[in-house]
């Protein structure tokens, strides 16, 4: 529950409004942060499967890095959602967060290894003896 005094305080105060701001933007630098790690992690993961030889690929393996990849996506996408959330008014989009972009980046890459990895899936399941080849 908000406490009632500091939301009167903050109107009534500059200052505090003003300490509430800072404290805004030290919120929105933690959650940029944490996104710019995750963004590092999904990276990694990405470039870490195309390294691995394709004898190493079996349906297993694309599997288990398949769901690696869609579960740092999610937390990417959520964390994503709850900046924008809150932080839709004008001034924050001077923040470093919004200025690099940095989820279209991240996306662009997510889809990329997406497809990769349902090429990679697909060439296996075509090259299997009793398996329906896929179009």
């Amino acid at each position: 529950m908000p406490n009632i005094v500091a939301l009167k305080l903050s109107a009534s105060y500059p200052i505090l409004a003003g300490l509430q701001e800072e404290g805004s933007w030290l919120a929105l630098d933690q959650l940029a942060l944490q996104q710019q790690i995750n963004a590092n992690f999904i990276f990694h993961a990405i470039s870490n499967y195309k390294k691995t030889p394709s004898d190493r690929k079996t349906l297993h393996f694309i599997a288990k890095k398949w769901l690696q990849l869609q579960m740092l996506w999610r937390e990417f996408r959520l964390r994503d959602k709850q900046i924008r959330r809150g932080h839709k008014d004008a001034r924050w989009l001077e923040h470093g967060y919004f200025q690099q972009e940095l989820y279209e980046l991240v996306r662009e890459k997510y889809m990329a290894a997406r497809g990769c990895l349902g090429r990679d899936k697909r060439n296996l399941l075509a090259g299997m003896p009793g398996q329906p080849a896929l179009p």
